[in-house]
This record gives structure tokens, sequence and C-alpha cells, in this order.
């Protein structure tokens, strides 16, 4: 079954493995999240939570653990100078 990986911090699932999954940590290709702390559900489960309207909820209250200053670094390896 196929996993989805969600940003705690804006909830886009647009996330890809940081330094090539290296580093253990995760970035965040929407708002520049860098971490290991991410939301990872089955696509049964995004479905379910979906359909029920308490994905948003169930994202907040997993995320509440993030610090409220995780952003993106100055500059980035990625991204083109």
């Amino acid at each position: 079954m196929k996993r989805i990986l969600i940003c705690p911090v804006c909830k886009s699932d647009e996330i890809v493995l940081d330094a090539g999954g290296y580093t253990g940590k995760y970035y965040c290709k929407n708002c520049g999240y860098v971490g290991s702390f991410i939301i990872e559900l089955t696509e049964g489960e995004y479905e379910e939570l979906l359909k029920a309207g308490e994905l948003e909820r169930f994202i907040e209250e997993k995320a509440k653990n993030v610090p409220k200053d995780a952003k993106r670094p100055e500059k980035y390896p990625h991204e083109n100078p």
C-alpha cells in the first residue's frame, strides 16, 4: 500500500528525502520545512480521514510538537542561487 507523507507545518504532501535520505530528514517543497518529524499515513488512512473531514484536525493534533520557528534554512543546497 502506498504511503503518504505530510508536512507538519503547511500540511502539504510535497515531501522528499533531504540529501537523498542520508541525513534522515525530510524537505517540504511547499514551505521549505526541513526536519525528521513528518506525518506518514497509508493511502487508506488518508482517504478515510479526508472523507470524514478529520484530516486537518488529525494533522494539527500530531504536529503540536513541531517548533513554531521551524522554517526554511537561509541557503538550501537543492536551490539555484
